[in-house]
């Protein structure tokens, strides 16, 4: 027998043993009818990868949008693959500039309505040229028109989001956050950052009717877009050079009657195509001019022949005629190409 002093030992012990293994079986024993706490749920299908804010520091849900660029996109693409497949396994005449056979200017007029991704030497908002013609049958020019129809509805898509600016992590900048368009955020994480916007956007031209001649002009033009002076000041939000940081100071100046700048861009050379037809068009026109810089796509109908086609010289372009009365003559910032409108 054991003393009462030593009961009262083994006593103590049992208790503080029995106390430690109920607090261990409540707090490490799984209860199915818990549910884990919010920030311990980790999603099947993760969306954006990174946090976005808007220009007014509010975070902005992108998903939705995500999931109809990345539909609008796979529509688009399966409607240029439908027509370069007729394409080349068709038996079409094409003119091509510099191509001395039929395959070898379809092989060309294939690439220049299929890409739409930029290479590593392209410019940034500018998309390749390819001038040519090419007659085809009913069903591959209903392909072609299926193609732009998906691309109307791709930039209708895309279009509202390009105007919208939000802010996401940069690594290894001096600023921890960017600025940039929320159509490249989502182009970004669904992997297709290398999307030219410009040509995606880039319609067939096609023709009502089988052409005679065809002849191309060029000219050198550039682009004004009137912008608000707080479109202005977003733009130069993503600038931190010397210059950058006066015309802010300038903009801030700026007289409060003055609410619209312009911002002039250097556009690529403008080439038309002058069209007479062999044949009244749909609308009854004889002749028309429409822009082009894919290959001009038509029907061949009954007329076999093929038209005569007028390429313009490489080295020649039309100067643009400039509407000098419209902005100032000398810009108005200096680090970016933004006018003010004549008072005049």
């Amino acid at each position: 027998m054991c003393s009462p002093h030593n009961f009262a030992i083994l006593l103590t012990f049992d208790l503080v043993f029995i106390q430690m293994y109920y607090t261990y079986s409540v707090r490490h024993t799984p209860n199915p009818t818990l549910r884990p706490l919010p920030n311990q749920i980790r999603p099947q299908n993760p969306g954006l990868d990174a946090p976005v804010r808007s220009m007014y520091n509010s975070i902005m849900d992108l998903e939705p949008h995500r999931q109809e660029i990345a539909k609008g996109l796979m529509t688009l693409e399966s409607a240029i693959e439908r027509l370069v497949s007729a394409l080349s396994h068709g038996s079409f005449s094409a003119q091509i500039r510099d191509a001395t056979t039929d395959r070898a200017a379809i092989r060309q007029i294939c690439d220049a309505y299929s890409t739409i991704d930029y290479e590593m030497e392209d410019d940034v908002n500018q998309s390749p040229v390819c001038l040519g013609v090419v007659g085809v049958n009913t069903d591959t020019l209903k392909r072609a028109q299926a193609v732009n129809t998906a691309k109307a509805k791709f930039k209708a898509l895309c279009t509202p989001l390009q105007g919208i600016r939000v802010r996401i992590p940069v690594k290894g900048e001096s600023f921890p956050t960017k600025a940039v368009p929320a159509i490249r955020v989502i182009l970004r994480n669904i992997q297709r950052s290398d999307l030219n916007l410009l040509a995606a956007y880039r319609k067939i031209p096609y023709l009502g009717a089988s052409p005679a001649t065809v002849t191309y002009t060029r000219a050198n033009t550039r682009a004004v877009y009137r912008k608000t002076v707080e479109e202005i000041a977003e733009m130069l939000e993503n600038l931190h050079s010397p210059a950058a940081i006066a015309d802010r100071e300038l903009l801030s100046n700026l007289d409060r009657r003055v609410t619209h700048l312009a911002w002039v861009k250097d556009r690529y050379q403008n080439i038309r195509a002058n069209v007479l037809y062999a044949r009244l068009d749909p609308k009854g026109r004889g002749r028309v001019q429409i822009a082009a810089e894919l290959p001009l796509i038509y029907a061949t109908g009954r007329r076999a022949e093929a038209p005569e086609v007028h390429f313009p010289r490489a080295d020649t372009a039309e100067p643009a005629r400039t509407r000098k009365s419209i902005l100032e003559p000398e810009p108005f910032l200096l680090s970016l190409p933004v006018y003010r409108y004549s008072s005049s």
